[in-house]
C-alpha cells in the first residue's frame, strides 16, 4: 500500500504564533516531539497506546493524557500553533504521557508503525473538504481505513466524528468493505465516552450543523 501519489489532505498555511506557543515550541520539542530516529517500540512497555491525528488544539491529547496515565497519547498535527498549544498545556499540568508527531500522518503510518501497535486512533473533525473538486484531498477513504485496521490491535478501537453529513455518509461506504464492527459509545471506557468538545465541534455547533460519529471496533478474519 502506498500513498505517495495521494493528494495531501492539508494545505500547510502561514499562522501567526503565540508568545506562549513559541516559547513551548523552544523549550519543549525536545521532550514531547519524535523524530526519524524515535524509537516506537519504546512506547509499547506494557502501556496502551492512543493515535489522535489531526488534533488541532489538542483538547482530545491533553483529556486523555489527564484522564489515563496509563495510556501513551501519540498526537498528530501538520501545524505549529496546536501544538505549541499542547506542548504548553501539557508542560503546565505535568503530563509525561504524551509523544507529538510533527508532520503528515499517512508516511508514518506506513513506513514506521509497526502492524497492531494501537489501541485507539481518534480523528475528530478532519479537514472535510467541502467543495466537490476537492473530495479527493479528504483523507478518510478506503485505502486509509485499511490502514487504521491494520495498525491497530484486534479489538481496538477506531472513533470518527464529523460536521459534514456527504463525509460521514462516503466514511459509511467505506467503512462496509473492511472488517469492522460499529459500537456504540456508552459500551466505550468512560474516557473515551466522555471526550470534550473541541474547537471545530464548537464551531459545528455555532453554524448548527449536526455532527455525526463512527466508533469502530477492528475484527480479524
Amino acid at each position: 500500500m502506498h500513498f505517495q501519489e495521494r493528494l495531501k489532505s492539508f494545505v500547510l498555511r502561514k499562522g501567526r504564533l503565540t508568545a506562549n506557543q513559541k516559547e513551548a515550541l523552544s523549550n519543549l520539542k525536545d521532550k514531547y516531539l519524535i523524530d526519524d530516529n524515535f524509537e516506537l517500540d519504546t512506547l509499547r512497555t506494557n502501556r496502551v497506546i492512543a493515535l489522535d491525528i489531526g488534533f488541532g488544539s489538542g483538547e482530545t491529547t491533553i483529556h486523555l493524557a489527564r484522564s489515563s496515565p496509563e495510556i501513551t497519547v501519540l498526537g498528530a498535527e501538520v501545524y505549529l500553533s496546536g501544538i505549541g498549544t499542547v506542548l504548553s498545556k501539557a508542560s503546565l499540568e505535568g503530563l509525561e504521557n504524551i509523544k507529538i508527531l510533527h508532520g503528515d500522518v499517512l508516511p508514518f503510518l506506513e513506513d514506521r508503525v509497526p502492524d497492531e501497535f494501537f489501541d485507539l486512533v481518534v480523528m475528530l473533525y478532519p479537514d472535510p473538504w467541502p467543495k466537490r473538486k476537492h473530495h479527493k484531498r479528504r483523507l478518510i477513504k478506503e485505502d486509509f481505513l485499511s490502514l487504521i485496521h491494520q495498525k491497530l490491535k484486534k479489538d481496538s478501537i477506531f472513533y470518527f466524528k464529523t460536521d459534514w453529513e456527504h463525509y460521514y455518509q462516503e466514511t459509511q461506504k467505506a467503512v462496509s468493505k473492511i472488517l469492522w464492527q460499529e459500537i456504540k459509545r456508552e459500551n466505550l471506557p468512560y474516557e473515551i465516552a466522555n471526550f470534550p468538545a473541541t474547537s471545530f465541534e464548537r464551531k459545528a455547533q455555532k453554524a448548527n450543523r449536526l455532527s455525526n460519529e463512527l466508533i469502530l471496533k477492528k475484527l480479524s478474519k
